[in-house]
């Protein structure tokens, strides 16, 4: 029988994810988690070898690494040595590294390498490098007091051909480094975040992987602000109905210049505002949102940018899932944000309907030298390597 650490099925194994394996296999699908997960190990059984062994074990990992829920990215340049000589370069460095996996591997009090695996294309070159990091720390609310030991896996990918790395980790606050008798210090608090990027640094210098980019932030920010311009299209319908209201703008906007001796120069600009300015009136008037959702995988519901011109910081949420277009923020800011071409954050929808899984949330923004990603409402491995391949599109 599959045994999985209750801290791992508790954090990383969502119900909704548990109730589409019953439902695929048709088992009964419960309200109670621990029912769910007895059905899946039941249905995998205890023979190894068997089919439904093999496809269960296999679902579990994969679903254990995508509820890893933040990530955090660098853009960086690989050499073709490294990859000529990965093997020997690992096997030099990690010559302990077990090639287990998080249910089979036995945690110790070290955040060490459990195993790395490498997925090639068809004519023989590497296509993803990827690394699991794990190890047991405490959790627990007060120091002096004696904590929770719980597994803590750390994941980083390294994507070849599109030259990203990227970890991923479960964001907490309130975990701790190991110590005699399991009692919780301030000092050992264990940073989810600067523990990926130690490990993120430690494997760049083994791999003699270089940073790509001069300015990380900002190019991560202008990624943002692509992205900003790839889901935040007009709808058809409402262009159509901006155009229809051509000759009027024109109309107005040359009698109002005419009569009040305004500069030509400006004439340009002026029409760009009525645009967004019609496009304003005729997004928020009524129950819009479905327009907006509908023929575009992921709508915006939260943006924050800096208007360089007028010192200020634009910052639009929406409420809820609700998409941000149908609101006046989006339209009172969306000049500067296209004259500035920079988003600071970017919150975006995205539609999914499988089962029990509906739509997903993903956070973008930047700490330091690095991009991060956070997701919610729990994103299957499909979903966020498509937010993974949208990121690196528009990098």
């Amino acid at each position: 029988m599959i045994k999985i650490a209750k801290s791992l099925s508790d954090e990383y194994i969502h119900s909704f994810r548990l109730k589409n394996f019953c439902l695929a296999h048709r088992m009964p699908v419960s309200e109670s988690k621990p029912d769910l997960i007895k059905h899946v190990l039941r249905y995998a059984g205890g023979d190894e070898k068997a089919v439904s062994y093999k496809e269960t074990y296999n679902w579990l990992l994969d679903t254990i690494k995508s509820g890893s829920k933040e990530f955090c990215l660098r853009s960086v340049y690989i050499p073709d040595e490294t990859l000529e000589n990965f093997d020997e370069i690992i096997n030099k460095k990690y010559k302990q590294c077990p090639k287990q996996d998080i249910l089979s591997y036995t945690n110790t009090d070290r955040l060490e390498l459990v195993n790395y695996k490498v997925k090639y294309l068809n004519k023989g070159n590497i296509s993803i490098i990827s690394f699991l990091f794990s190890g047991n720390v405490l959790e627990g609310n007060k120091e002096y007091e004696k904590g929770s030991r719980i597994v803590y896996p750390i994941y980083i990918d390294i994507y070849v051909k599109e030259g990203f790395i990227v970890a991923r980790y479960k964001p907490k606050t309130t975990i701790y480094s190991c110590s005699e008798n399991d009692i919780i210090y301030k000092e050992n608090h264990f940073k989810p975040l600067e523990k990926s990027m130690d490990l993120i640094d430690e494997l760049m210098k083994t791999l003699k992987i270089q940073n790509k980019d001069i300015n990380p932030k900002q190019k991560f920010q202008k990624m943002m602000y692509r992205l900003y311009m790839k889901y935040s299209f007009t709808p058809r319908d409402i262009q159509e109905k901006v155009n229809s209201e051509i000759e009027l703008r024109d109309c107005f906007i040359n009698k109002i210049f005419e009569e009040l001796e305004l500069k030509e120069t400006n004439k340009e600009k002026a029409k760009e505002d009525m645009d967004i300015f019609l496009e304003k009136y005729i997004s928020i008037n009524g129950n819009m949102e479905k327009i907006f959702k509908e023929d575009r995988e992921a709508y915006l519901i939260k943006i924050v940018s800096d208007d360089i011109l007028q010192m200020t910081r634009i910052d639009t949420a929406s409420t809820g899932q609700r998409p941000l277009q149908c609101s006046d923020a989006f339209f009172d800011g969306k000049k500067s944000i296209l004259n500035n071409k920079e988003c600071k954050v970017l919150h975006l929808c995205y539609n999914r309907k499988n089962n029990y899984l509906g739509s997903y949330i993903v956070q973008l923004s930047t700490v330091k030298d690095v991009g991060i990603i956070k997701m919610y409402y729990d994103p299957e491995e499909v979903d966020i390597q498509n937010v993974l391949q949208r990121i690196f599109e528009n990098y």
